[in-house]
């Protein structure tokens, strides 16, 4: 670019990487431990590994894994630069000091795709720290101090290039030298240096490279048409928009004098130019952070710390350009990669030359998915949002000849399953959408009436597949208009629908205004855990029409609030019905201030002692260095009601530490009276007031009463003295509602019903314990492992898994008493790689440990690791096969399987891999101490990681998906006995075998343990394993009628009271589900489900059937029947009479009927 050119000579401006051995040289990387290469692009584990065409000769994969250090999230956009339809260009935000978010500059600049650019004047004038040439043209020059460059050439070769450039202001008879046009020069402006400024720079100040420099030493002149139009002697230098015909110029100390000099007329030229050859044949250019590969090899020396980055890089002679971006969890600077993993990536992928682009919260990718109009963010810019960026790379595809070429089906908005794919029940609707391209790959539009739609094996109707009745497998759905033909597509057609879910379980709308709607997806579940979204045209809605309205969009529910006031809705498809409650209005009630008697009310509820104190403010709380930190209500008497049904409950405090997300707690009783709490929002140490915000689940039994707050953090290293003050109590109260009765358990076949399971050729059992939780200065419990394990045996299962918490903590002592006790009760604990053969019959049971959180724990159960546990026990994960089965048994005792033991995942990913191709193994079945989800409402038992979790999750689909062998994962740690199952897999969650169980009795909050039996011969799709939950009783209550005349039924009930570990207690526990209930009789009563199972009892003169399932029992012909009921006792172990279980029994008179 030239502004009234010169021809005398002009100063080169030397754009040179000063800044780049501190942006990327520390302390070289630690070597491999086994000295091999550094790990391939798809390193780690890969939950997402999906390569997209984005246009002719341009590819995004999406690759997101778990490595040792934890989660990246990588897009590589390759682009065939060769290709004639493809090019690129700079995108900017508009004026050189402006940012902006990078989806805009690219839709505004109709790029297909893009990623964010250099380093810039963050905070400031926003301006990128190096040079910029668009479309050919030199836009700015870099800051003083100079920048490396990349780029690539006008046809179409990436290159790293110099941007020095030629630049002089002629005045008064002389040239003098430039240093910058269009920088922002933050590092300042040398003495007597002068500057330039152009239209382009845009109204930003143009004192920033000035900032601390005397006025009297700065001035500045406007120049237009080569004139002077007015002088500003002194500083700061000013702002505001240049007009396109003019400059400016800034002067500092003699550059100043010389401005001075100048009155309006006077002549004055600006002249600029890129000097270097191959830089004037940049179709773009931008500054850059620093080269990490040279040559196809790393450069030495990068940095490793974890950080969101960009790059980009070039291959086959700058023929091939890669557009790259890392991003993970976490804000900015948390998450991503070290640049040396950038680095090392990029060869992977045959990168020859690769620079380092501006990270952290910058990091963005952007792409337009075919046949689509706007690019969208691809990436998760760790900021939240999109940060304001002042340019990037943008690619760019030449619109073709507009004519249809080519149809993608796709699935219509709200129709794609959880994970992309295509899936409808039996009779439902799949709403698909054909969309279009031409040649190049770019929109074309497209009429739905002149789609012409086929399908075999159902029907479809202007893009809505209607499924086929009955399941049917994969059915193949095509789609086209005239000559232009679409790829067909595949869609699964799974079983009926068996339940339903809705995205939220309650809304509450703070007002009664069309900007307040909501959206509520609707997913249907088959009973193997698949999932799908449910059509709303398929949907039957009931609720009050007056309070909300509610209509399709993007086939989701909206719901928009018509009326401050409550309602229910009802959603009903396929003979199975969901409610959601749905309020109008919400209020903010301050519930309780901390101005009364505090030091009476509050009592301390810590690791150890803290000291309170009345505050101004409220209630203040200094500690020592601990685990946990908290009040505790001083009495029942003492709690703090909270009015009506609040949404959220908040703590207003000061804190002085930093309490991380999940670990402040608020205990309160419900209006059962049972004692419960949730877990709530992070604290963050300062100053000011802040809040913890905790969500009370939507089951909880209204109205609540405050016990208790503490903040915890497990982390040692983190934990640190200091001062909380707590000032108030908030709640948030929405519209009072008469909340639906929490829906019954859903039985899961898994479990048996009955207390029976399969026997015969070819099945096996297997036992597991979990959550005693003693230790050696408190070794009451003790005693139930004794007695549990010597019951166990009479059973004769061919193992035991010990899934964690077998102990309360993990120091020397307490791992040696529990390898005595579990020893002397009969257990041969199997020390990794001497696992017994499964023919053997030995004296005692093969036993394996599976470590939980509490063998991690260390003095006043502060987190520590599994070190004590390893000397004592081995390795705490193993992979081992026992008649068609493969155990994986896995350590989650820190919260994660990566922070516990990363070596285990790929011993996962391993041993499922082998397992799909060993004929010998029919069934997989996982163990780890923290289930997948934790079944009660405040999921503050499972596993912490939820992409590590879906993993896991996705891992062992794709193991049952590609093989048809069976697959199941079981936990413990939350201490409720439940099923679930997700796409395929069965999860269960043990019960706790000593320790008082978290959850409600009446569903799966009790003690016991669980009988398992293996059917290797059935495949994945059939009950190849079952489970009897076995549930300690001291006492048994069976209730039935006296008498029953034939044909008459009756649901039988009754309860069981549990031992407090081997003593007296008082939990009661209804017989049902998730209980295994042993139900047996006189011999003269049938047991069984279903009319098959009726006609047999008639046909064998049975008095009477009980369906274990229903509890129903079914008079058939005169007579006497009795009804027993069995459950395990648990009593201290004294021989084997102390094992014998707990009985009732009633008998019932079957009259004639009428």
């Amino acid at each position: 670019m030239k502004s009234m050119v010169s021809n005398h000579p002009r100063t080169k401006l030397m754009l040179v990487a000063l800044a780049a051995a501190t942006t990327l040289a520390v302390a070289p990387a630690a070597a491999y431990a086994d000295g091999g290469p550094p790990a391939p692009v798809t390193g780690g584990i890969p939950l997402i590994n999906t390569t997209e065409k984005i246009g002719p000769g341009i590819e995004l994969r999406h690759v997101k894994a778990l490595d040792q250090k934890g989660w990246y999230d990588a897009q590589f956009l390759t682009v065939d630069l060769s290709d004639s339809a493809v090019s690129t260009d700079l995108l900017t935000a508009g004026p050189v000091a402006f940012g902006g978010p990078l989806s805009e500059a690219a839709n505004k600049a109709g790029a297909v795709a893009g990623v964010n650019g250099e380093f810039f004047d963050i905070g400031n004038s926003n301006a990128a720290l190096g040079g910029e040439v668009q479309n050919g043209q030199l836009i700015k020059t870099a800051d003083i101090g100079g920048r490396q460059h990349v780029g690539v050439s006008e046809d179409g070769i990436a290159q790293l290039v110099n941007l020095m450039v030629d630049a002089a202001a002629n005045f008064s008879g002389a040239d003098h030298t430039v240093l910058s046009v269009n920088a922002a020069n933050g590092g300042g402006v040398p003495a007597d240096g002068l500057i330039a400024f152009t239209s382009a720079w845009g109204d930003y100040s143009r004192n920033r490279g000035l900032t601390g420099v005397a006025n009297d030493q700065i001035a500045e002149v406007l120049v237009r048409s080569g004139s002077v139009v007015s002088v500003t002697p002194n500083g700061p230098a000013g702002s505001g928009t240049i007009p396109d015909d003019g400059f400016v110029l800034v002067g500092r100390g003699a550059a100043a004098t010389a401005i001075r000099a100048l009155q309006p007329g006077n002549p004055v030229t600006l002249s600029y130019a890129l000097a270097d050859d191959a830089a004037k044949t940049m179709k773009f250019a931008l500054g850059h952070g620093g080269t990490i590969v040279t040559g196809g090899q790393v450069v030495g020396g990068l940095d490793p710390s974890i950080a969101p980055r960009t790059a980009l890089g070039f291959k086959d002679g700058g023929r091939t350009l890669v557009l790259a971006t890392w991003d993970g969890p976490g804000g900015t600077g948390k998450g991503g990669i070290g640049i040396d993993k950038e680095a090392r990536d990029l060869v992977a992928l045959g990168v020859q030359t690769a620079v380092n682009l501006d990270g952290g919260g910058s990091t963005t990718m952007v792409a337009r998915a075919l046949g689509r109009d706007e690019a969208t963010v691809r990436n998760v810019p760790s900021d939240g949002r999109e940060r304001n960026d002042p340019n990037g790379v943008g690619v760019f595809v030449a619109k073709g000849d507009g004519k249809l070429h080519e149809l993608l089906i796709k699935p219509a908005p709200g129709a794609a399953s959880a994970d992309g794919g295509l899936k409808v029940f039996p009779g439902l609707r799949l709403p698909l959408v054909a969309e279009g391209v031409d040649n190049h790959l770019t929109p074309v539009s497209v009429d739905p009436e002149s789609v012409r739609w086929s399908t075999r094996g159902a029907s479809v109707d202007g893009g809505t597949l209607v499924a086929p009745a009955e399941p049917n497998g994969k059915i193949t759905v095509d789609a086209r208009v005239g000559s232009a033909v679409a790829q067909p597509v595949k869609v699964t057609v799974l079983d009926p629908v068996g339940s339903v879910e809705l995205s939220s379980k309650r809304l509450s709308i703070a007002d009664a205004t069309p900007a307040n709607a909501v959206t509520v997806s609707v997913t249907g579940r088959d009973d193997q855990g698949y999932t799908a979204p449910i059509d709303p045209r398929d949907l039957t809605l009931d609720y009050d029409h007056d309070v909300v309205e509610i209509q399709p969009v993007d086939g989701k529910l909206k719901i928009t609030p018509l009326t401050a006031a409550a309602t229910i809705l009802t959603v009903s498809v396929g003979g199975q019905s969901v409610q959601l409650p749905i309020t109008v209005g919400v209020e903010t009630k301050t519930v309780y201030d901390f101005d009364d008697d505090v030091l009476a009310r509050w009592r301390n509820n810590s690791t150890a002692a803290t000291t309170f104190s009345v505050d101004p403010d409220g209630l203040r709380i200094d500690f020592n260095a601990m685990r946990n930190v908290g009040i505790t209500a001083a009495s029942a008497a003492r709690r703090v009601p909270v009015p009506g049904q609040p949404l959220r409950v908040r703590v207003r405090i000061k804190s002085s530490i930093s309490v991380p997300s999940g670990l402040t707690y608020l205990a309160y009783s419900d209006a059962t009276g049972k004692g419960t709490g949730v877990y709530g929002t992070a604290l963050t140490a300062g100053g000011d007031w802040q809040y913890a915000s905790f969500t009370l689940p939507a089951n909880t039994a209204f109205p609540i009463s405050v016990s208790g707050f503490q903040g915890i953090n497990t982390s040692v290293p983190q934990q640190k003295a200091g001062t909380f003050v707590l000032d108030r109590i908030e709640a948030d109260v929405p519209t009072s509602i008469d909340l639906p009765a929490q829906p019954g358990l859903r039985a899961d076949p898994l479990i048996s019903d009955d207390g029976s399971l399969p026997e015969g050729a070819g099945t096996w059992r297997f036992a597991t314990l979990s959550d005693v939780q003693f230790t050696a200065d408190n070794p009451a419990l003790t005693q139930v492992a004794t007695a549990a394990v010597k019951r166990i045996r009479t059973t004769e299962p061919d193992l035991i898994v010990l899934n964690g918490d077998i102990t309360d903590r993990g120091l020397p002592q307490d791992l040696a008493l529990a390898r005595q006790v579990l020893t002397d009760a009969g257990c041969d604990l199997i020390p990794v790689g001497q696992e017994p053969a499964a023919t053997s019959t030995p004296d005692s049971v093969p036993c394996y440990y599976v470590p939980g959180n509490h063998e991690s724990y260390g003095l006043n159960n502060v987190q520590s690791d599994l070190t004590n546990f390893i000397k004592e026990f081995g390795q705490p994960y193993r992979t081992f096969d026992h008649k068609g089965t493969r155990f994986i048994l896995l350590a989650s005792s820190l919260g994660s399987l990566r922070s516990t033991a990363w070596e285990q995942l790929p011993m996962l990913q391993k041993a499922l891999g082998d397992a799909e191709k060993d004929e010998s193994v029919r069934n997989v079945v996982v163990f780890a101490h923290h289930p997948v989800d934790d079944p009660a409402e405040a999921d503050s038992s499972q596993l912490g990681d939820r992409d590590e979790v879906a993993l896991i999750e996705n891992m062992l689909t794709d193991f049952r998906d590609s093989t048809g062998k069976g697959a199941a994962m079981v936990g413990s740690h939350a201490q409720i006995a439940d099923v679930h199952r997700l796409e395929g897999v069965q999860y269960m969650v043990l019960p706790s075998s000593g320790k008082d169980p978290y959850g409600t009795p009446d569903r799966g909050g009790f003690t016991g343990w669980v009988n398992w039996s293996v059917d290797p011969r059935r495949d994945a799709d059939k009950q190849w394993l079952e489970a009897e939950v076995r549930a300690f009783a001291q006492s048994i209550t069976l209730t039935t009628p006296d008498s029953l005349k034939v044909n008459e039924t009756a649901q039988l009930s009754g309860s069981i009271v549990q031992p407090a570990g081997v003593s007296a207690g008082t939990r009661v526990v209804p017989l049902r589900y998730p209980m295994s209930v042993d139900w047996s009789g006189s011999s003269n009563l049938a047991i069984g489900s279903g009319q098959d199972a009726v006609d047999t009892a008639l046909r064998k003169g049975r008095v009477a059937i009980l369906d274990p399932r229903t509890r129903t029992l079914t008079a058939l012909k005169p007579g006497s029947v009795t009804v027993t009921v069995t459950n395990d006792s648990m009593r201290a172990y004294t021989d084997d009479s102390s094992l014998a279980p707990i009985t009732t029994s009633k008998t019932i008179q079957v009259l004639p009927g009428e």
